[in-house]
Order: C-alpha cells, then sequence, then structure tokens
C-alpha cells in the first residue's frame, strides 16, 4: 500500500479524494503502541509497512485529537467499515399511523364515527352500586365500562362548555351594542374618554372571542 492512500483495505480514502479536513498519519514509532496497531488492524490491511504505510484519521476516534487536531501518541484506529454507524431509518409508531389516517378525514367524519362508536356502548348495570361519589368506579369493571363513563364525562362537560360559549355569545352581543352606543352618543371624536371607554369594551370583545374559540375547538375533540 503506498503512502498517498489509506491503508486499510476498506477504505478508498487517498491524498488525492480526501474529504476536507481528513488527514493521513504514518505508523508509530513506540513498539507497544505497534503491537496495538497490530491488533487493532488485523485483517483490516493487505500489508503494513511501518516505514510508508500511512492510516486516515476517519479511522480514529475524536479522544484521540488534540484541540490542534493533531493525533496523540497513544491514538490507536478502531474504527472501520463494520463498526460505523450506520444512518437511522425512522419507524413510524402506531400512533403516528393513527394520526396519518385521522389527518385525512373531515371533522364531520370523525364525530359521526365517534357517536356511531358511542351508541354500541351499553350502560353498566347495577350503575349505583359501582360508582362511588367521586363519580369513579368503586373496584375492577370491564373496558367497556370504564370506557362508557369517560364517554358520560365527556358529554357532561361538552354541555358545560356549550353552556358558556352560549353565555359569551351574548356577552358579545352586549359589549357589541355598547360599543356602539357610545359612539352614538360621543358628541367630541377626540374625546379621551370615549376613546378608552370603547378600547376597554373591545379588548374584553376580543377576550370573549378568544375564549369561545378556545371553546368551540375543545367541544370539537
Amino acid at each position: 500500500m503506498t503512502s498517498t492512500q489509506c491503508a486499510v483495505q476498506s477504505c478508498k480514502i487517498s491524498v488525492f479524494n480526501k474529504p476536507p479536513g481528513v488527514t493521513f498519519h504514518p505508523c508509530p514509532t513506540s513498539s507497544e503502541i505497534r503491537n496495538r496497531w497490530l491488533n487493532a488492524l488485523k485483517h483490516k490491511c493487505i500489508q503494513l509497512d511501518w516505514s510508508k504505510s500511512r492510516i486516515c484519521s476517519k479511522h480514529f476516534e475524536t479522544k484521540y485529537f488534540d484541540s490542534s487536531r493533531k493525533l496523540r501518541p497513544n491514538a490507536v484506529p478502531t474504527i472501520f467499515s463494520s463498526n460505523i454507524k450506520q444512518p437511522i431509518h425512522k419507524v413510524f409508531s402506531p400512533k403516528s399511523r393513527i394520526e396519518r389516517l385521522l389527518g385525512k378525514k373531515s371533522q364531520t367524519e370523525i364525530l359521526q364515527d365517534i357517536q356511531s362508536s358511542m351508541k354500541k356502548l351499553r350502560e353498566p348495570s347495577n350503575l349505583d352500586n359501582i360508582i362511588n361519589d367521586q363519580v369513579k368506579f368503586r373496584g375492577e369493571v370491564s373496558n367497556e365500562a370504564q370506557l362508557w363513563l369517560i364517554v358520560k364525562k365527556q358529554e357532561h362537560l361538552n354541555k358545560r362548555l356549550q353552556a358558556i360559549n352560549l353565555q359569551n355569545m351574548k356577552q358579545i352581543e352586549l359589549l357589541q351594542n355598547s360599543v356602539q352606543q357610545y359612539k352614538k352618543r360621543s358628541t367630541d371624536s377626540n374625546s379621551e374618554t370615549h376613546k378608552y371607554i370603547v378600547k376597554c369594551l373591545q379588548e374584553k370583545l376580543s377576550t370573549l372571542e378568544e375564549q369561545i374559540e378556545i371553546l368551540t375547538a375543545i367541544e370539537s375533540r
């Protein structure tokens, strides 16, 4: 193997095609380090000429280089094609696949699927005896019973959200009317008091509209 090419048989790097940052390093002169090189390079090189062979920096771990990228005296080549890390292929989990499939459905289709599934759930027998005051089951129950209770809680929560949403809509309507009334009553368009009142009402209106958007998003889940 010439001094212009890396002595490792599986390595194709030479001084003519080396990537930026790759350096070539001669064999060590210390007999102790040479023995370690021989063990590391066994079956990795066709021939190893201590005076001419060179090993490129691709085969040395970063710990063997100092801050100036100079090879340390105790460096031993340990990285070869068989133990170079291969790229990790992304594996989609079942959850990711479900998310992708649901993303292709419209909101209406998803709601219809949920409603259809809910109709198939049966109310547990002896309901008053198996549910405590914290609306939890007293003992072990079937998965279907647990799912039924979750659905009931969600239905109750949706009703609450709908009521809050309706109240906010009414407040928005009142605020909109108030803004219009203040605008009509004001005789001085440059009045600081008028501007301040209108600004406060508009901020309150904006806050309520944001709350409605959040509640609507939660309700649609």
